[in-house]
């Protein structure tokens, strides 16, 4: 009789645990963009370095200013632009770059988007999945305005990732402050 139950259990156990959802990310504090902003990043991300970026940025206009990844699976990419934009003009922007994005990215699926209060400043954000290389890629971006220049983040991951880290990077939007 304890045999027969052994199996039931075992095979119960087993779609529990493959239901869990994934490991909770750890976020930790960190001061970017030469201590202008703080932010929360995933524990274990380390900085790109200058030599990864002028490889993946090769084809690139222009490359962000500092990346942070985890063996570049996922990553949050930091531009810190020379676009004038302050308070007023966030709204502007998020329109403008949704009108371009949805040009750009006609194939592209659409989560959200939109201008939200974070830590008492305007923040703007689009969240979409768009083709990039043969492959779906997540892509989470968020831009405010650093004394008087904007800076733009994007969060981006494999389409398949998306569950484990679209939770984690609206946690790194809200967690944004300015230190000045």
């Amino acid at each position: 009789m304890k045999k027969a139950l052994l199996l039931p259990i075992l095979s119960l156990m087993l779609v529990l645990m493959a239901a869990r959802p994934a490991a909770e990310v750890e976020l930790i504090k960190k001061r970017v963009l030469s201590e202008r902003v703080e932010i929360l990043i995933p524990k274990g991300f380390e900085v790109m370095s200058e030599q990864q970026m002028d490889f993946a940025y090769a084809k690139a206009q222009s490359r962000p200013s500092v990346i942070y990844t985890n063996n570049n699976l996922a990553s949050i990419a930091f531009s810190y632009t020379d676009n004038t934009a302050d308070q007023d003009m966030i709204d502007m922007y998020a329109d403008t770059f949704y009108k371009t994005y949805t040009k750009q990215y006609k194939e592209a699926k659409w989560f959200s988007n939109g201008v939200k209060s974070v830590n008492g400043r305007k923040v703007g954000y689009m969240e979409l999945m768009k083709p990039e290389l043969g492959h779906e890629v997540y892509t989470f971006i968020f831009f405010t305005d650093v004394e008087g220049k904007l800076l733009m983040c994007t969060f981006t991951c494999a389409d398949r990732q998306k569950p484990e880290w679209e939770t984690v990077a609206k946690q790194i939007m809200g967690s944004f402050k300015t230190n000045g």
